[in-house]
């Protein structure tokens, strides 16, 4: 399947609260209603942020975006085709641009790779990530795709605290003309039990020591995107969050 991610961040005229409380009820009742929204979009996941992330997980929670949107879809053409039709639609973009500082979220297609998926979640990280800037955005693909999951599978402890991993592999749309539209090449879905696993998870000792030199492999170094949820709820229609 193919899914439009949209990692949002809020308006500095609303507070976090009142940005969750507006996306989640009129600008989402809105989108739903979109008739192409209708016809192609398979599911509608909100990723809702945590009212207070401890200080002592924000060096991997991070704090940097207020919500996080998955439309997903059956094919790419659907996906360019409806995020086009919700960028255009005027009653979504009013209410939209009151809440939502559009040139700051980041939203692209990437193609979904289902990896593992344990049993349920209580928190769930997202990354995004752009390709090495010396190789072909495919090849950097290829080895995030295959080699790298098969590297941090051979750290049984770091492993041992992941309950999920989803692979979202960014694919160019050069018509998709929304506003916050910005390529990732690669991004993960990872879920995990709470906050204090994924923090352990990040901080065992010999993933710490070697993860850096395979992520330089076929990754940027820099501009990396990251949100973590608390919740997580579907609007619309098959559960894939």
């Amino acid at each position: 399947m193919f899914r439009l991610t949209c990692f949002i961040r809020r308006s500095s005229a609303v507070d976090r609260e009142t940005f969750v409380e507006r996306w989640t009820g009129e600008l989402s009742e809105r989108v739903c209603a979109n008739p192409s929204f209708l016809r192609s979009v398979r599911s509608y996941v909100v990723n809702l942020p945590f009212d207070h992330v401890p200080e002592e997980h924000l060096w991997i929670a991070c704090d940097d975006f207020d919500g996080v949107a998955e439309l997903w879809f059956d094919d790419l053409p659907a996906a360019v085709v409806t995020g086009n039709a919700l960028a255009s639609d005027a009653d979504i973009a009013a209410i939209a641009g009151e809440i939502i500082d559009a040139d700051a979220s980041v939203s692209w297609i990437g193609a979904i790779v289902d990896d593992f998926d344990l049993a349920p979640i209580a928190v769930k990280r997202m990354v995004a990530g752009h390709a090495r800037e010396d190789m072909l955005l495919e090849d950097a693909q290829d080895y995030w795709l295959h080699e790298h999951g098969t590297f941090f599978k051979s750290y049984k402890d770091f492993l041992a605290y992941m309950l999920r991993y989803r692979q979202q592999y960014g694919v160019p749309t050069p018509g998709l003309k929304m506003r916050s539209h910005k390529l990732m090449a690669m991004e993960a879905d990872v879920g995990f039990r709470s906050l204090q696993d994924l923090s352990d998870a990040y901080r065992e000792p010999n993933q710490l020591r070697d993860a850096a030199s395979d992520l330089a492999k076929f990754g940027a170094s820099s501009g990396a995107i990251t949100f973590t949820a608390a919740s997580v709820k579907v609007l619309h229609g098959q559960d894939r969050g």
